[in-house]
């Protein structure tokens, strides 16, 4: 199981090294560390959370296209383009459990 331990540990590391638990950067993962961190990045963004309503997938696949380079691996990012663009990405309807959540932008942080 060394290949998913790879993705456990590091699906929140950032392609510029600021990242988390391990400040690993560019090719000192494998890409399919770098294609799951933008996978649960998007579902992040896109799902309901007790505090936020999720965003559109256009909000959240455009957040993942400025951080190109940055937060994302720029071939990832350029994937995820390519799928939104020919319909091969798209939200999955669920229903709620946090159906009073506030609507607020991407970055901010209604409990602080």
């Amino acid at each position: 199981m060394t290949d998913e331990l790879v993705i456990v540990r590091s699906h929140h590391e950032r392609y510029d090294g600021k990242g988390y638990p391990d400040h690993k950067k560019s090719d000192e993962l494998p890409i399919f560390a770098w294609i799951v961190g933008a996978a649960d990045a998007i579902d992040a963004m896109t799902s309901d959370r007790p505090y936020r309503r999720g965003m559109s997938l256009d909000e959240a696949v455009e957040q993942v296209r400025v951080g190109a380079g940055t937060h994302f691996h720029p071939d990832v990012v350029e994937a995820v383009l390519d799928a939104v663009q020919s319909g091969n990405m798209k939200i999955i309807s669920q229903v709620s459990l946090y159906k009073n959540a506030p609507a607020v932008g991407a970055f901010e942080n209604p409990t602080s």
